[in-house]
């Protein structure tokens, strides 16, 4: 139920904003529930906005270098091998090499300005798992005989 509510308030807020790619926040928004119990949670959503943020500016970079179709498909497949290397060890690496894979494949199939591109990754990855983490944080299982916790 948490996840469906959280996709739902992601998606209709990015929605509601006028967002392009409002399924970044719906993503988002449910990884912090892929762990059990609210500090790894939270690092999990912490981490999602962390391993964004690096990866939109290794994307700006090899985004700013504009490189051909080839190039570009040779990068996301570099990308990708890295990530499958990394992912299971730690999900922020990995968003380091996700992001600017999914931004590169983006750039090939259907160009936008690349500023708004970036803009839009990093706010929704952040509005999207802000609010994963405040429904984990709301919705924490709280041991009998604590006040307040």
């Amino acid at each position: 139920m948490r996840c469906l509510v959280v996709v739902a308030l992601a998606g209709g807020l990015m929605t509601a904003l006028g967002t392009e790619h409002a399924y970044w926040a719906m993503v988002s928004a449910v990884v912090p529930f892929a762990r059990p119990g609210l500090r790894t949670q939270l690092t999990r959503g912490a981490h999602r906005i962390l391993g964004t943020l690096a990866g939109v500016a290794l994307a700006a970079l090899l985004l700013a270098l504009s490189p051909p179709a080839l190039v570009t498909v040779l990068l996301i497949g570099v990308l990708q091998g890295l990530t499958e290397r990394v992912v299971t060890r730690h999900y922020a690496a990995a968003l380091v090499l996700i992001t600017p894979l999914a931004l590169l494949a983006i750039q090939l199939a259907h160009p936008e300005p690349v500023g708004d591109l970036l803009a839009s990754r990093l706010l929704e990855t952040v509005a999207g798992a802000a609010i994963g983490m405040a429904a984990a944080v709301l919705t924490r299982e709280r041991r009998p005989g604590t006040v307040g916790a």
